[in-house]
């Protein structure tokens, strides 16, 4: 039986994607630009407190929703826009009117947007907030966390299946109402 003690794990640091990008803008003379809309979702979520939840629920560090790497990767994962087709649209179709987007492709720093830990929870953070963005403390008879996210879910058809950001986002939900002392039915 072969035992496996170590996973590839590819992480990469917010210095290492500021430089990145840094050089990109140097080199294509183009601003580093995020949709507003995009930038107000990922401020929405910093102002509930979504993003000090880990996957967990526990508080913790808490990820920097106006920070260039969460901004940018809730941007290429095509939150507050309709610019991409799907989740490799930011490189088949963003290389065409993005200059960044298009070094950063081309200079092969892609990889930089394949961190799953900051994008499951960019993703779920978004989710989380927009789920509770209606709740206020105190609220009563709510339903569970995890009825609230499958509702969302379902009304975007997305499949909550062995999906890793659904299990994130039901914790971080549940986690909020906790400590915002909402019942539950």
């Amino acid at each position: 039986m072969i035992k496996l003690t170590h996973l590839l794990t590819e992480i990469v640091t917010v210095s290492e994607f500021e430089k990145a990008m840094k050089q990109a803008k140097k080199e294509t003379g183009a601003p580093l630009k995020v949709p507003s809309k995009t930038v107000s979702l990922c401020k929405d979520a910093g102002k509930l407190g979504i993003n000090k939840y880990d996957y967990k629920g526990k508080k913790g560090k808490k990820r920097d929703t106006n920070g260039l790497m969460y901004q940018y990767y809730a941007y290429v994962q095509g939150w507050g826009h309709t610019k991409f087709k799907g989740p490799a649209g930011w490189f088949l179709d963003g290389i065409d009117f993005d200059d960044i987007l298009k070094w950063m492709y081309e200079h092969g720093y892609h990889k930089m947007f394949d961190y799953s830990y900051m994008r499951w929870h960019v993703t779920s953070d978004l989710q989380a907030a927009q789920i509770v963005a209606n709740l206020s403390p105190g609220d009563k008879d709510v339903e569970p966390a995890y009825y609230l996210a499958k509702d969302y879910y379902n009304s975007f058809g997305a499949n909550r299946d062995r999906n890793v950001v659904f299990d994130y986002c039901v914790t971080k939900v549940e986690a909020w109402m906790r400590d915002n002392k909402i019942e539950t039915l």
